[in-house]
C-alpha cells in the first residue's frame, strides 16, 4: 500500500503542498508519521516555516528603503 510509503522526499512535496492547500486526512497522518522516524524531514519544515515568515518583514524592508 503506498500510504506507508513515503520517503523523504514526498514527504517534503506534502509539506510544500500544505502551504497552498489545506492536506487531507491520510495526507496529513503520513507527514506525521514520517516525521516521527526522520530528523531531516522535521529540520527542513522548520526551514520553510521561517522563510514563509521571514519573507514578509523582507518585503516592508525593502518596500521602506525605496
Amino acid at each position: 500500500m503506498k500510504l506507508f510509503r513515503h520517503n523523504c522526499k514526498s514527504v517534503t512535496a506534502l509539506v510544500l503542498a500544505g502551504l497552498d492547500r489545506e492536506l487531507g486526512f491520510f495526507e496529513r497522518w503520513a507527514v506525521r508519521a514520517h516525521m516521527k522516524i526522520c530528523t531531516a524531514c522535521p529540520r527542513f519544515t522548520r526551514q520553510v516555516e521561517l522563510m514563509r515568515q521571514a519573507l514578509p518583514r523582507w518585503r516592508a524592508y525593502r518596500d521602506a528603503a525605496d
